[in-house]
């Protein structure tokens, strides 16, 4: 009796290493597909160069795999999550009025294979913190593929400029850090997720390496001066310590709380330009976050003097056929995450987002 225990202790363990090396792969390939670790086309526009080709190739090779692998959790994954598919259904839908049907349906079909490789997933034996696990290692593993391009293109695996193939629209002054083709905005976004991941694995029993981990994220942050991230990881870590401190600290969390969403966003910004001028050389006008303030209120002008435009919205991703023109700056989005999920999909693909 013990044996035929133990063999099923053992045989249960090996499953969970092979489900977790299997996830490991899947996240490498969806990280991947993203980061872009060759040049080709425009960093900050999907439409140009290979970079579509790329993105889907990766994220349908991780499906397959994914499917391959577990051929049953797909039909129990969609009557459990189906709700979670619908922001993806009408980004499709918004293919039938995009300015652009193709991109549109590109990125839709991207959305669709992610959220089903993360339903199937959700599936399986592994624990919040074994995944968590995996990601932290594949993210380090990008990020040190990245530096290793570096060297490379660029003869150093610490490059500051602009990424190969690629310029910096009206600060070719600013020195940010690059990995490979990309851009240190997306970068930035990377050093971002391992500092979240890495904070959520403090408390096991990787706390030592974990904590090595954040302080490279901290530095790849301010190197890469992704001023976003910056500002959404100040705001987590101001958010953890009021819900650690939350019981002791009765009513006045609601206020501490409520201060913490102002300052994500961005209004502390605007209340001490001094400090952050002082803080960014690339500063030349804080009072309107760089030209943001103006490009959203003429983004929500545009969209409510439209009834048709508010409710549809351009369609996924197809948002710059609308700020183009909107700012002088000619930007290819609206800076803005809520924003943008209302200017392209309008207010019902807000709705399924929320």
């Amino acid at each position: 009796m013990a044996f035929n225990e133990k063999r099923v202790l053992l045989k249960s363990a090996s499953a969970k290493r092979t489900e977790g090396q299997r996830v490991f792969a899947l996240v490498v390939l969806v990280l991947l597909a993203f980061f872009r670790w060759f040049p080709g086309g425009d960093p900050l526009n999907p439409t140009t160069g290979v970079r579509a080709f790329v993105e889907v190739g990766f994220l349908g090779l991780a499906i397959l795999l994914a499917l391959f692998w577990w051929p049953r959790r797909l039909s129990f994954a969609l009557v459990k999550g189906w709700w979670l598919l619908l922001p993806a259904f009408w980004a499709g839908l918004s293919t039938l009025w995009s300015p652009n049907p193709l991109l549109t349906l590109a990125k839709a079909g991207e959305l669709l294979l992610v959220h089903l490789l993360a339903l199937v997933i959700s599936q399986g034996s592994l624990t919040l913190t074994d995944w968590l696990k995996r990601t932290q290692v594949s993210l380090l593993l990008i990020l040190l593929l990245g530096f290793g391009l570096n060297v490379a293109y660029y003869g150093t695996p610490f490059y500051y400029g602009p990424p190969l193939g690629g310029f910096f629209a009206g600060e070719s002054d600013r020195p940010r850090l690059t990995l490979a083709a990309d851009h240190p905005l997306v970068v930035g976004h990377l050093f971002a997720l391992l500092l979240f991941v890495s904070a959520a694995l403090l408390r096991g029993k990787g706390w030592f390496s974990s904590g090595g981990l954040i302080m490279l994220s901290v530095w790849g942050l301010f190197a890469t001066q992704a001023r976003a991230s910056i500002v959404a990881t100040g705001a987590a870590l101001m958010w953890w310590v009021l819900r650690v401190l939350g019981k002791r600290l009765g009513r006045l969390r609601i206020l501490l709380e409520t201060a913490v969403v102002m300052a994500a966003l961005g209004i502390a910004a605007t209340l001490f330009p001094e400090a952050v001028d002082a803080a960014s050389k690339y500063a030349p006008d804080v009072y309107t976050l760089n030209g943001r303030i103006p490009l959203w209120q003429a983004t929500v002008e545009a969209l409510f003097a439209d009834f048709a435009l508010l409710f549809l919205g351009t369609g996924f991703e197809a948002t710059r056929y609308l700020t183009f023109d909107l700012a002088y700056w000619n930007p290819g989005h609206t800076h803005n995450g809520f924003l943008e999920i209302i200017a392209g999909l309008g207010l019902p693909g807000l709705l399924f987002y929320l």
